[in-house]
């Protein structure tokens, strides 16, 4: 029974659980949050992104202030001013609106502040209490998603901006950044590979060029035909000793050559005389 019943406890919770997931959350309502309702609604919350968008980031932009001169151009009139988190926030919001412009699209820079703008705007209560902003800025091609979270005094702790891409346009960019991190791949794989040939040049110049197979054939045939050359050269010094030797015996009037050596014969070149 105790089984049971600790069975049966564990699955409402579990149901519980469930529940507790599965909560809606609620858009554009503060109530039960630290936040003010009569502050943190609907249309403040729109001003106040408009006019982050409109008169910080498009301002900025025509007056030619970039990410890379962000710092150098505004540090030292919103650091001082309004403190270095904020200053971070707003170089981080400026950084993605930046990065999202062209894809929003816009006809030119004079009618850049007509083109660009927030058009749409909805808020919630996350799980840490904290007030999430979704501002919509509609341009001429796309429409992008300004997240900004704020505090209950207004100050914004975190801000970016996301373009929203149909889903077509999201396989078409995955495949692009798909082909150019192989074509990258096999592009560093050649050059490994080039480099590996190039070794025997650059390291094995001095050593000695292996031998070819046909090279080692041809060397042991001229060695072969060297080797039977000299046979025939010393058998025909045998003989032509034996001949001089019997002539040199036949001379003197002897039986045989046991009493001289023939240990070298060179050749002369006087001519011989008749007595």
């Amino acid at each position: 029974m105790k089984r049971k019943l600790l069975v049966l406890g564990v699955m409402i919770s579990c149901l519980l659980g469930l529940t507790a997931c599965g909560q809606e959350v609620k858009y554009n309502s503060v109530e039960g949050s630290r936040y003010q309702a009569d502050i943190f609604n609907v249309e403040n919350i729109r001003s106040y992104a408009s006019n982050i968008e409109d008169r910080c980031f498009e301002s900025w932009y025509l007056q030619g202030i970039t990410p890379a001169n962000f710092e150098e151009s505004l540090y030292f009139e919103l650091g001082p001013n309004y403190g270095d988190e904020y200053y971070d926030v707003m170089f981080k919001g400026y950084d993605s609106w930046c990065k999202a412009v062209e894809d929003l699209g816009y006809n030119s820079l004079e009618t850049l502040r007509d083109d660009i703008s927030v058009t749409d705007t909805q808020f919630y209560i996350n799980s840490d209490g904290v007030l999430v902003a979704q501002n919509e800025i509609t341009g001429t091609k796309h429409t992008a998603n300004m997240e900004i979270y704020l505090t209950n005094s207004g100050q914004p702790t975190d801000l970016g901006v996301t373009v929203n891409k149909s889903t077509a346009e999201k396989l078409g960019n995955a495949g692009l950044n798909t082909l150019l991190g192989m074509g990258m791949a096999f592009a560093i794989l050649i050059i490994i590979s080039l480099i590996i040939s190039l070794f025997p040049l650059l390291i094995g110049g001095g050593k000695k060029k292996k031998e070819s197979d046909k090279e080692i054939t041809q060397k042991s045939m001229d060695n072969v035909t060297s080797q039977i050359a000299e046979q025939e050269e010393l058998t025909s010094d045998a003989e032509l000793v034996a001949v001089i030797a019997a002539a040199i015996a036949a001379y003197e009037g002897s039986g045989g050559t046991d009493g001289f050596v023939v240990r070298s014969i060179r050749k002369r070149n006087t001519k011989w005389k008749n007595n």
